[in-house]
Formats: structure tokens, sequence, C-alpha cells
């Protein structure tokens, strides 16, 4: 008898168990079939509410042509949205949609992109965490934070993490603020390219490859970056292994790096603690020196009105990175003693005035950046007239305006 009862209560426990399996994917399955169909369905003004738990989606989240829509969680540890298990789609949420929030939730392990926000204006991120549990892999998507095409860009206190390129990307857009955020073991922490007016401030940079590169590409429809400043950030210890796809841009800066300025003009880059990084703290590089060719007639591809003062620079005790096009072009200049700031010394010809010197808009500034170790590369010359000498940019520009937005 006892053998008997022993028998039908294990039938029990293993039928329960295999209700309890199948019921997980029975509530991810009606959730994600009924958070389509908010997306699909929303309203402008809609505020489509994310209840908390873990969540596990199949297919890509859009939200196409609806006006201020707020898409809002319980909080970035309460309400996570995982794609893990994802079938259809590149990104988690593809959005092409003006006005939209995005607030208090975590978007991790997407097949591509995290979050990706197309041709709009009024964009906010806001306390989104953003990322793949992998950290610094290679499979990773892309792009934790996507904004493309954009007018008016808020991102704040957001997390990122893991991203095969860059944490935060900002690209083609303007009218731009990146505060408080925390990017981590990414390739770039932050990147802006081909974008105006672009304030970022306040942000936590750390293990990443470089923390933070600003840059202009030939071949896009925005021609320039121009008309940022980058201010009072922590840029810690970013010397993780550069593994972006070789054709990349990212993939010519070397580990160790700490804010990269190339082919960017009239920036501003002041108050930053840089702490750690092994091959340099800032570097302003033209794209020429890149060895890189285009045929993009109306890109500029040179560095000018760009001012760097008051940054406190401690750099890593490691190696430096000699990898990529500008690592292999500090080893053929400085060896393996880079220097702490790294200027290629390359001016624009049509900004230069008749004795040679670059005109007021093409000058590069840098005071008050304490006891550091300058390098102008000299890379017109093949390094020949290489200088250590930082008394000659001991100047000053007319300070940039902050960005102001309506968010």
């Amino acid at each position: 008898m006892n053998r008997f009862f022993l028998l039908v209560i294990a039938v029990i426990v293993f039928l329960s168990g295999c209700k309890n399996n199948n019921s997980v994917p029975d509530k991810n399955a009606a959730f994600e079939k009924e958070l389509q169909e908010k997306f699909i369905k929303a309203q402008e003004g809609d505020i489509i509410e994310l209840p908390e738990g873990t969540f596990f989606l199949s297919r890509s989240l859009v939200l196409d042509g609806v006006k201020n829509v707020t898409i809002k969680g319980s909080g970035t540890g309460k309400t996570i949205l995982s794609f893990k298990r994802q079938m259809e789609g590149a990104e988690g949420l593809k959005i092409t949609a003006t006005g939209v929030t995005l607030e208090d939730f975590a978007v991790v392990d997407t097949k591509g992109n995290a979050v990706k926000i197309q041709d709009a204006n009024n964009v906010t991120f806001r306390r989104i965490k953003a990322g793949w549990n992998s950290l610094q892999n290679p499979n990773n998507g892309a792009y934790g934070l996507y904004p493309v095409g954009c007018t008016s860009v808020l991102i704040e206190d957001c997390e990122v993490s893991g991203a095969s390129d860059a944490g935060i990307y900002i690209n083609q857009s303007k009218n731009i603020i990146i505060r408080k955020n925390h990017v981590h073991d990414n390739m770039v922490g932050i990147e802006i390219e081909n974008s105006t007016d672009a304030d970022a401030y306040e942000n936590l940079s750390e293990n990443n490859s470089s923390g933070l590169l600003v840059f202009a590409l030939p071949d896009l429809p925005r021609k320039s970056t121009s008309r940022y400043r980058i201010f009072n950030n922590r840029i810690y210890t970013n010397n993780a292994a550069n593994y972006v796809a070789k054709g990349n841009v990212a993939s010519e800066i070397p580990a160790g790096s700490g804010i990269v300025i190339i082919a960017g003009g009239h920036g501003e880059v002041f108050n930053n603690d840089f702490s750690g990084q092994n091959t340099f703290s800032l570097a302003v590089i033209s794209y020429s020196s890149l060895n890189k060719t285009y045929n993009d007639s109306l890109y500029n591809p040179y560095c000018g009105g760009i001012s760097i003062h008051d940054n406190k620079i401690a750099r890593g005790t490691g190696s430096a990175d000699v990898n990529g096009a500008l690592g292999k072009l500090l080893a053929e200049i400085c060896g393996t003693k880079t220097a702490d700031i790294v200027y290629d010394g390359v001016v624009n010809p049509a900004g230069k005035n008749t004795d040679g010197s670059p005109k007021e808009s093409e000058r590069i500034c840098m005071r008050n950046n304490g006891n550091i170790v300058f390098s102008n590369l000299d890379v017109p010359g093949k390094g020949k007239n290489r200088s250590n000498d930082i008394s000659k940019f001991n100047c000053g520009l007319t300070p940039l305006l902050e960005i102001k937005l309506n968010q």
C-alpha cells in the first residue's frame, strides 16, 4: 500500500512540474502578444506601461509614426525585456516616432542593437538599462542606445554595457544632451558621429576599449561633427581589447584611449577626470592621418577650433596598444612611450594664415591640464619635427553655448 501511494505522489509531482514548465512560455507568449498589440495600436499621447518581471520576447518591438508615446516600466531591475530567445528582427526596440519617451526598464541580450530610434524629434531615454550579459563579446549587438537622424535627444541616468561597438551611439543628429550615464564594458563608451550641438557631461565611462569618441565620416548626409562640449565626465581605465570589425573607424582606435576626436571641429573638452588609460588620455586626429581614402568633396577631414582645458589627467601604468591605424602611427613616431595628450599636427590648408599659422577658427588650444606629457606628432612631416612643447597651444577660444532642450 505504501508503495502505491508513493507512486501516485511521484506521478502528481511529475505532472505538476510539466504544467509549471509549460506555463513559463505561455506567460511570455501572452505578454508578448499583448505588448505587440499595444505598440501596433498606440495612439498619440498613449502611455504603454510595462509590468514588473522578466519577459522573454521572440521578435522586435516596433513603434512607427505615432507622436508623444511614453513607454514606461517599474525600474531597470524590475522590468526586464530579454531578447535572448529573439527569432525575428535586428533590434530589441525599433522606433520611428516623434516625442517618444523611454524610461525605467531594461533591454537585454538583443540579437542586434538594443534600442534604435530613427528620424524622430524630441527623443528621451531616461533610466534605461541596455546591454548584454556576456560582456566584451564580439557577437553582441553593435549599439546599445542608438538615435540616428534625430533632433533634440536627451539620454540621462542610463546604463549601457556589452555593446560590440558603442554603448551610446549618436549618429547624424543635432541638439543632444548625454548626461549622468554609466557606460562600461563596451568597445566604445559613447560615440558622437556626424552630429552637431551636443553636450556630454557627468557621465562615467569605464572598462571600455575607448571612453568617448567624437568623429565625422565622409559619404554621409550630415557632413560634420561640430559644436560639442565634453565636460565633467569621469573617464576611467578604458583598456579593454578592441575587436571592432575591420573597416569600421572604431577599429582604428587603440585600446587604452580616453577621449578621441577625429575630424571634429569647434569643440570644447574641459573639467574631465581621466585616470588609468594606458595609451593616451586624449587625442586630436585628422581623418587623413588614418590613411583612409574618400571621394566626398563636401567632407572636411580636419580638426579645428578645439579648446582642451582644465582637465585632470593621470595615465595608466600598463603598455600602450599599438594596433589599428592610430596605434601603429603612434608606435612609428613615438615608439612604445606615448603621451597624455596626442595631436597629429595636421592643419586644414584652407585654414592657414599667410605665415602658415592656423586661423583663429582652426586653432587647437590646450591649457591648465596639469603636469602632462604632450606630443605633436607632426604627421605631415612624418614625425621629423615631433615636439613635446605644449606652450605653442596655450590659448583660449570663445566658450560654446549650453545646449537646451524642451524635454
